[in-house]
């Protein structure tokens, strides 16, 4: 049987299909990258090169005034290092209320800059994480014009005072060097909640949060059996983790099971 025959409006505008993105970039792939034996494998391509095109460049119409978009990576991929740099991570952009009407609304009725300013850094955090993402205090630092160190210094001294953990990129991904998260989960464990009640007050996985405790209680067991004050470093070499860690961790003992101090 031959092919059916198509009707003179489908022969006279159909063509005008391959006016588009996914056109030229098969013609790209088959031509220049080799895939013309490979059509499906290059059809392929064009489907995910159009989606990720398509996620990161945003028509201005769908933006909202004081909004901006940001290109962070997703949730879930581990921390960044040598081998598994930044730029390897599955990126995602989102839209984030960079000045909300509520921050207006309060410097007009005599709310500190400071405070608005703390007020936008949460928001910030917490509008990436329900859209899938992460943000740094570095790539916070670009976005409202202070240094790094400020963003951190007032992400922890709110994570301090309100006992809730921020889902910053260093905490969520395990990739920081600051502590504050990991004794928050501990002390609620210590205090008998579940892994699943810590998980939800702390924007923590299941598996992060035993994977805390499970450290906390093998440093806890190991000085269960010293009678005399525990050196942090042995500890951290023979358990494999880092002397700051086990520091931490054998501040949080409870009094009852703190180790003798060396005279």
């Amino acid at each position: 049987m031959g092919s059916p025959q198509r009707s003179w409006r489908e022969q006279t505008y159909g063509p005008e299909r391959s006016r588009n993105l996914k056109s030229r970039l098969f013609v790209l792939l088959r031509d220049e990258l080799g895939l013309g034996r490979q059509p499906k494998v290059a059809r392929l391509l064009v489907d995910e090169i159009a989606r990720v095109v398509e996620e990161t460049l945003v028509d201005a119409d769908v933006l909202r005034p004081g909004q901006v978009l940001v290109m962070a990576p997703e949730i879930g991929q581990g921390p960044s290092w040598r081998w598994n740099r930044l730029e390897d991570k599955r990126m995602k952009t989102v839209a984030l209320d960079l000045v909300a009407q509520a921050d207006i609304e309060q410097l007009a009725s005599g709310t500190e800059l400071r405070d608005v300013r703390k007020a936008r850094l949460v928001r910030l955090i917490v509008q990436a994480y329900e859209q899938g993402v992460t943000l740094t205090s570095c790539q916070l630092a670009l976005m409202t014009g202070i240094s790094p160190a400020s963003v951190s210094a007032q992400m922890n001294a709110h994570m301090k005072a309100t006992g809730k953990i921020l889902p910053m990129r260093g905490i969520i991904e395990d990739c920081s060097p600051a502590v504050t998260h990991k004794a928050m989960i501990i002390a609620r464990h210590l205090e008998g909640e579940s892994t699943a009640e810590i998980a939800r007050a702390t924007e923590h996985t299941p598996r992060s949060v035993e994977r805390y405790v499970r450290r906390f209680e093998q440093i806890r067991e190991f000085v269960g059996y010293l009678d005399k004050e525990p050196d942090a470093a042995v500890i951290a070499r023979i358990l494999g983790c880092s002397e700051r860690l086990v520091r931490t961790y054998l501040d949080l003992l409870p009094p009852a099971e703190q180790p003798p101090k060396t005279a």
